[in-house]
């Protein structure tokens, strides 16, 4: 059996990784800073997107709703673990609240229109791999806040009326 703390070495080695990696790369890193600072707002401006939307306000909503429920839930979380981030901030970073919602939104996403939650999917994992490049978060940060996501949409999911 692994133990805890052999899993965070190997979460902070990996995380070492690609963060040594990325720096060796000038425009690896510039592409990494770029994706990490527009994860969020991409991520709200697809939410208000399929708000505004009349075939997508249902989505819309559950995604917002879902959204916001991971991100303060991993806020909490965070808070109470405490693990200390990669880089220079010192609030928590376990699990990754950036993950989170946008796990959840994605999942949401996922019922909509065709293709909208693909691309969300990929722009989740692509914005959460930002964040480990340039220092925010650990892999296990984010894969840890995804997974938050998925449990807070899928619980969403299974409480609200299906209807369109």
């Amino acid at each position: 059996m692994v133990s805890t703390r052999r899993l965070s070495e190997l979460d902070r080695r990996a995380g070492h990784i690609v963060r040594h990696t990325v720096a060796g790369r000038p425009e690896a890193l510039r592409v990494a800073r770029i994706g990490s600072a527009a994860f969020a707002p991409t991520f709200r401006l697809a939410v208000a997107a399929a708000i505004v939307g009349p075939a997508t306000r249902r989505d819309g909503v559950r995604a917002l709703l879902s959204a916001g429920t991971a991100a303060g839930l991993a806020l909490i979380a965070r808070d109470q673990i405490g693990r200390p981030r990669p880089g220079e901030r010192r609030d928590g970073g376990f699990p990754s609240r950036h993950a989170a919602a946008g796990a959840a939104i994605a999942s949401a996403a996922s019922r909509g229109p065709r293709g909208a939650g693909t691309a969300l999917w990929c722009g989740m994992a692509f914005g959460s791999a930002c964040r480990v490049a340039t220092g925010e978060h650990e892999v296990g940060d984010v894969l840890a806040g995804a997974a938050l996501g998925l449990l807070v949409a899928a619980a969403l999911d299974a409480t609200l009326p299906a209807g369109r």
